[in-house]
């Protein structure tokens, strides 16, 4: 027969909500050395950045935005007070919380020893 040969067409069909999250959680991830590559790619590469986010099946948005992401890194990385400021972990968030809290602790014991003082003067 003529159409023998012929496959049949895929029809994709969402059966539930659960297939849904499944399509959705099939996106591609890109490790951040894939990311650097393809921006690399895209600037110093023979190819236009069309070109580029085309072969890699990318938007053209996500490749600027991944530009603009490194290029704050990067500022970020050169400029010390940035770095510095920027870098404090939680724990030492936490740290620096209980410290306050404490002189402040210190400063309320000290002033009621003044005035224990004071009053065992008189």
């Amino acid at each position: 027969m003529l159409f023998d040969n012929i496959p049949p067409k895929i029809k994709l069909t969402f059966n539930s909500k659960e297939d849904k999250l499944k399509e959705k959680r099939s996106q591609r991830r890109f490790t951040a050395q894939e990311k650097y590559d393809i921006l690399r790619e895209g600037e110093y590469g023979s190819m236009s950045i069309n070109e580029v986010c085309r072969k890699n099946r990318i938007s053209t948005a996500l490749y600027y935005q991944w530009r603009k992401q490194g290029q704050d890194g990067m500022l970020e990385g050169l400029n010390p007070k940035l770095r510095h400021n920027n870098k404090k972990s939680q724990h030492e968030k936490d740290l620096e919380a209980d410290n306050e809290r404490l002189k402040a602790t210190l400063l309320e014991i000290t002033q009621e020893n003044v005035e224990l003082k004071k009053k065992n003067l008189r």
